[in-house]
């Protein structure tokens, strides 16, 4: 401070710009930890991980496909999605990620504490979604 003007300490902002970064980061990544062990709830494992952040996966893989991998054939199916004219890289990711999302979502199937219906639902639905990976290479 000179002559009772405030000055602006970038190397502080830059400083509290980290801290931030790296405590989110750690939540994240023992948020991702829980998912992956069955730590987290049923219902915030199927319905926020399994359809609510998985559609969203999809839209953005699918935009990706659209619009960096100029994928213009994907035009002509909407507004269906088909995921047959992905190329390889994306039917990958989505490969991967669905696979993540089961095991997680199976996991916390295994160690839910309710109604027995609902794990029985849950794997159900589950091993479709499962079946239906075929689908990204055929």
């Amino acid at each position: 401070m000179s002559n009772g003007n405030r000055y602006f300490d970038f190397k502080e902002l830059h400083i509290c710009i980290l801290k931030i970064l790296y405590y989110s980061l750690a939540i994240m990544s023992n948020f991702i930890f829980n998912f992956w062990y069955g730590r987290v709830p049923l219902w915030k494992a199927y319905w926020l991980i399994g359809e609510l952040i998985n559609s969203l996966v999809i839209i953005l893989i699918y935009n990706i496909e659209i619009r960096l991998l100029n994928n213009l054939s994907l035009y002509k199916q909407l507004p269906f999605l088909n995921f047959t004219s992905f190329s390889l890289i994306s039917k990958f990711t989505l490969f991967f990620w669905t696979i993540f999302i089961t095991i997680g979502i199976w996991r916390s199937a295994e160690v839910y504490k309710g109604k027995f219906i609902w794990v029985v639902l849950t794997l159900i639905l589950l091993s479709y979604r499962i079946f239906t990976l075929k689908i990204l290479f055929y």
